[in-house]
């Protein structure tokens, strides 16, 4: 009898054991299986539906906007960079208005800040050229963040506004603007870093720009919204666009992932062609600690123009 027993449960305890094992290996092939399609997504452009690559074409008054955009987390933990556009609806009589923002890693909450500040800037369009000529918008809304993070937070801004045939631009931090107009590229706004500082000292003799280049402090933002006093560098005059001019505002997940000449090529086709391409090469890339990027294209053609 006992030894009937004792073969029952050994015999049970054979069978359970490789039931247990096979779950087990189940188990395992699942969880890793969820490992990469994670990491897949996370390398990828970690876009969601808003931020795919979209086109949209619509008339300004006197020109044709078509737009094109990309973003992706990169190697980092969360998307700190935000962009967004005036409403559509405005377009035909109040402009176009494109505003993107890159948050300040290494303070606090720049992922909600930055995605905050788009949206206070879209939520108060339209503008006219005299409400933003003299960047007192921008002293303002910096001045918001400052008062309830007291600088421990922080993000970079470019803004471009098209009316008719004339642009405003402004930009705080190292974010950047670039037209692509006749085969050329040209870097439209400054960048807010230590290292330009540096480089102006080097003029005068002060150090070299071996010094300027190489000091470890070079790419430090001297401006940021969020900041209690901001100086940006914005349009003093309006810019006149010309029919064919395309725009690109991006953050510097892209300008310090990928060159001059690789933007320049993305740059001298459509929006949309010119975003996926600049995706690519940043993916291609595969850059270790790879930054959140993010890029807004617009072109400009005449209505009636060839």
């Amino acid at each position: 009898m006992l030894t009937d027993i004792w073969n029952f449960f050994t015999h049970l305890y054979l069978r359970m054991r490789w039931v247990f094992l096979v779950s087990l290996v189940v188990m395992l092939l699942v969880l890793v299986f969820d490992l990469i399609i994670v990491h897949k997504r996370k390398k990828s452009s970690g876009h969601s539906a808003l931020n795919d690559c979209t086109k949209s074409c619509l008339s300004n008054g006197r020109f044709q906007i078509e737009i094109g955009n990309c973003q992706g987390v990169g190697e980092r933990e969360e998307q700190q960079d935000a962009f967004g556009f005036s409403p559509s609806k405005y377009w035909s009589d109040k402009g176009f208005l494109a505003v993107l923002c890159d948050g300040m890693g290494g303070l606090d909450a720049g992922a909600a800040i930055s995605n905050k500040l788009v949206t206070d800037i879209i939520s108060e369009f339209p503008y006219s050229f005299d409400d933003l000529k003299d960047g007192w918008i921008l002293e303002s809304l910096s001045k918001e963040i400052y008062d309830y993070y007291y600088g421990r937070g922080g993000t970079t801004l470019i803004i471009a506004y098209v009316k008719d045939d004339q642009m405003w631009f402004a930009s705080v931090g190292d974010s950047d603007l670039f037209l692509y107009r006749n085969g050329r590229i040209y870097s439209m706004n400054e960048r807010h870093e230590y290292g330009n500082t540096l480089l102006m000292r080097a003029t005068d003799g002060t150090l070299s720009v071996e010094q300027a280049m190489e000091n470890k402090d070079a790419p430090a933002l001297t401006e940021f919204m969020g900041a209690n006093h901001v100086h940006a560098d914005y349009s003093v005059a309006l810019w006149k666009v010309q029919d064919h001019d395309v725009y690109l505002l991006c953050s510097d997940g892209v300008s310090d992932t990928l060159t001059f000449d690789e933007i320049r090529e993305a740059m001298s086709h459509d929006p949309v062609t010119c975003t996926e391409l600049l995706e690519k090469s940043i993916m291609k890339k595969n850059k270790r600690y790879q930054d959140n990027y993010t890029a807004i294209a617009f072109a400009v053609n005449e209505i009636g123009g060839h």
